[in-house]
């Protein structure tokens, strides 16, 4: 009998000033080894660039990072970009961007692409 396996989203949120291949490729190592664990399977990806208002020096207007990040993707067919962190007037805790639009029914457990891979539950985080 095959075990069911968890429903996954990985969330890289950052910067991308500029989104590069490494970014890219990072979701499918990650994918790669949440798949190999025999616990998860991804159901997709979600790239989230900061705002405008995270002050970083050099940050290029979110609405540019935007684009970008959309053209890398385009020939993705399981990553996206989520302009919602993108559009706040303030830097924004990852965990008030997972929950901003990711409430699912069962939960989704997320796989945060940043600083390491932790898995958060969202009904933890709430």
């Amino acid at each position: 009998m095959a075990t069911s396996r968890v429903p996954l989203v990985l969330l890289a949120c950052g910067s991308f000033n500029p989104i590069t291949n490494q970014h890219m490729r990072l979701f499918e190592l990650a994918r790669d080894h949440m798949h190999s664990t025999g616990q998860y399977q991804v159901v997709g990806g979600i790239v989230s660039p900061v705002s405008d208002g995270y002050g970083k020096q050099g940050l290029v207007l979110a609405k540019h990072r935007i684009a970008m990040a959309k053209l890398a993707l385009q020939s993705s067919n399981w990553v996206t970009v989520d302009e919602w962190e993108s559009k706040q007037p303030d830097w924004t805790e990852t965990v008030v961007t997972m929950r901003s639009g990711f409430q699912s029914e069962p939960p989704l457990e997320i796989a945060k692409a940043s600083r390491g891979v932790e898995r958060l539950n969202l009904k933890e985080c709430q």
